[in-house]
């Protein structure tokens, strides 16, 4: 009994830590209000960056990221960094914070200006302090100025922000900030404008993704308590029909008004157990059908795994971290409550095997 104990309060304190450890990576997220647009296939069109800034005057805040590796140039050495083309709506829609300065604003774009933004590790690899406003550097032969240092989360690289318009390049991934009145619908039908369509794009909703990814771990609790209440039922079912026979026989040598004056508990316990009996297999209906919803929804969640995960870093990592933790908390409590019920039955067959040699022993002697 100490045994079963046991094992099922670890059960349920691994069902809470499936539950606690995404919830905190979820929240950790805060990027609910993203929509990404990804090209499905290699041969997807890329946007050409003046026509997204033009979209993005008239209608929502759009964003991407145009990678590329280049050397810093200074009198005390050269520093590979990671040269990041995009728009002024970045810091914005990521909810980044300028450490100092300012990020290079919509005019440098238009302008073509050679403003450039350092994350902290750059600043500091770099400069040697995150205080490196209106400091200039040369990239292949070009002179840059610094306006401003930004915490864009990335603790493992040098990033450098600047104006996509000087680089001349087009984004192939896009970020939408969703907002009132701009929902995911409203979003892919209007970016059609920008000839993105479904079947060259996936549309990657960072709210529906963390809300499937949690019901992936939520559908662990739920079945811990459906496999629990339908194991009560069998034990409550002996004590409800001992209960019943013990009220049978006393009601045979009672009156039931002197029944209940003097035992009202002989006649309640029965009708407790009973209520108790309806409401196990309802509630244990209830969520196995809350179970079979969640999982019919799991072919809507995109995985994420096969995706670079240097895209929009570190806020698609945290995703893909999430993702991880999700599919391994999901398999390891299945498989720890497979391995309880399996156990429980083991149990229950020896004890059943235990019962029948001792009635075989019984009458034994007999024949």
């Amino acid at each position: 009994m100490k045994t079963k104990i046991l094992l099922l309060s670890l059960a349920f304190f691994l069902c809470l830590g499936g539950l606690c450890v995404p919830a905190f990576l979820a929240k950790r997220e805060g990027k609910e209000n993203l929509l990404m647009v990804l090209p499905s296939q290699i041969g997807s069109p890329r946007i050409n960056v003046q026509k997204i800034e033009e979209f993005s005057q008239d209608e929502f805040l759009i964003t991407y990221e145009i990678p590329g590796s280049e050397k810093i140039s200074l009198p005390q050495g050269d520093f590979p960094v990671t040269v990041i083309g995009t728009n002024g709506s970045f810091p914005q829609i990521l909810s980044s914070t300028m450490l100092e300065g300012s990020f290079f604003s919509k005019q440098a774009w238009t302008g073509k200006q050679r403003h450039a933004v350092l994350n902290e590790m750059a600043a500091f690899t770099i400069f040697g302090s995150s205080r490196v406003v209106n400091n200039r550097f040369r990239i292949r032969g070009e002179t840059w100025l610094v306006t401003g240092v930004i915490n864009d989360g990335d603790d493992r690289h040098s990033r450098v922000y600047v104006p996509s318009s000087i680089q001349g390049a087009p984004a192939g991934e896009l970020l939408a900030l969703m907002s009132r009145g701009y929902d995911e619908a409203y979003i892919k039908n209007s970016m059609k404008n920008l000839e993105v369509r479904e079947g060259s794009f996936i549309f990657f909703n960072f709210g529906t993704q963390i809300r499937l990814l949690w019901e992936r771990v939520f559908i662990i609790p739920l079945l811990f308590f459906a496999l629990l209440f339908i194991g009560l039922l069998r034990p409550f079912a002996v004590k409800f029909t001992s209960a019943l026979a013990d009220l049978r026989a006393m009601m045979n040598r009672h009156y039931t008004g002197e029944i209940l004056r003097k035992n009202r508990k002989a006649v309640f316990k029965p009708a407790a157990l009973g209520m108790v009996l309806l409401f196990l297999p309802a509630a244990a209906l209830f969520f196995i059908l809350r179970i079979v919803s969640i999982v019919l929804r799991w072919q809507d969640i995109i995985s994420i795994t096969a995706l670079n995960r240097e895209l929009f870093y570190p806020h698609l990592a945290r995703i893909y971290n999430f993702e991880i933790a999700s599919r391994f908390l999901f398999g390891f409590t299945l498989f720890f409550l497979i391995c309880l019920v399996v156990f429980v039955l083991m149990g229950y067959c020896a004890r059943n095997r235990n019962s029948l040699m001792r009635l075989k022993r019984l009458k034994s002697p007999a024949a």
